[in-house]
């Protein structure tokens, strides 16, 4: 009899501890949600920013190189030696002007108004077949040479509108426009011409490009600071919802446009402290 009493009380024991015990884990997970919750929607610290509504430009950037429109270098067929040389590097010359003669009695003129940039031969030196004995640029005719990646050249059109910045005078934008657009040696290269381009700038100097490949006049932006992993916070007159997903559309700058829905003008996002 006092074994099965025995019996009986132990069993109730470990039943009310079983249950006290499941009711201790559930109180646990209550409170680590709970936590959670606050830390998720009370715990980020940071600014907010009401997002804005304006034109958004879609643009291609890729560094671009200033080039000549017009070059021409004196090559010979046969080897010949140098016997005067008429003109100094970094000289202007006009069309027609003796540049430099040989041994043959040949005296080579400029094709075109230029100026002289490279002399690579001196009196007295033989010039090989094939090898370059002087270099005349236009200076006056400019352009600025890109090369793009495959999914970039894609979007860029003939008569598209390219903005460009100049290391040295950041101050001062260009505005240029896309005239060619082709394949060479397995690059994609594009053509930027600008209308007045300053006489400062000249070939192989190199700028930053953007050219803009699309416009929405009418778009809804947030910060980028303000996208975490997709997701931003809101708050909605004066209410703070929980992070909820953006579709990204363009991105210029600083500023991502946001194609759906779950934020509209009135708004605030928060850009969180890091």
């Amino acid at each position: 009899m006092r074994i099965e009493q025995l019996e009986i009380r132990l069993r109730g024991f470990v039943g009310r501890w079983s249950g006290r015990r499941w009711l201790v884990i559930s109180l646990l997970l209550l409170a680590g949600l709970f936590v959670a919750g606050f830390l998720l929607f009370r715990g980020a610290r940071g600014q907010w920013v009401e997002p804005r509504v304006g034109p958004m430009v879609e643009a291609v950037y890729s560094l671009g190189t200033v080039r000549s429109a017009h070059s021409w270098s004196l090559k010979t067929g046969i080897p010949v030696v140098v016997t005067a040389v008429h003109v100094e590097e970094g000289e202007s010359v006009e069309a027609g002007r003796p540049l430099l003669t040989t041994d043959s009695g040949t005296t080579f003129r400029a094709p075109f108004a230029g100026t002289v940039t490279r002399i690579p031969v001196d009196i007295g030196e033989i010039m090989m077949p094939g090898v370059v004995g002087l270099t005349l640029l236009d200076m006056r005719e400019t352009y600025f040479l890109l090369s793009l990646d495959q999914p970039s050249a894609l979007r860029v059109r003939r008569g598209q509108r390219a903005e460009i910045s100049v290391e040295g005078i950041r101050d001062q934008k260009l505005e240029g426009q896309v005239v060619r657009i082709y394949p060479s040696e397995g690059q994609f290269l594009v053509r930027v011409e600008v209308a007045n381009m300053p006489p400062e700038i000249l070939p192989d100097m190199t700028a930053d490009v953007a050219i803009e490949v699309a416009r929405h006049e009418h778009s809804l932006m947030v910060p980028l600071a303000a996208i975490r992993e997709g997701r931003v916070i809101v708050r909605r007159d004066g209410r703070r919802r929980a992070p909820v997903e953006v579709r990204i559309g363009a991105v210029n700058g600083q500023w991502a446009e946001i194609l759906n829905e779950v934020v509209v003008p009135g708004d605030e996002v928060l850009i969180q402290e890091p």
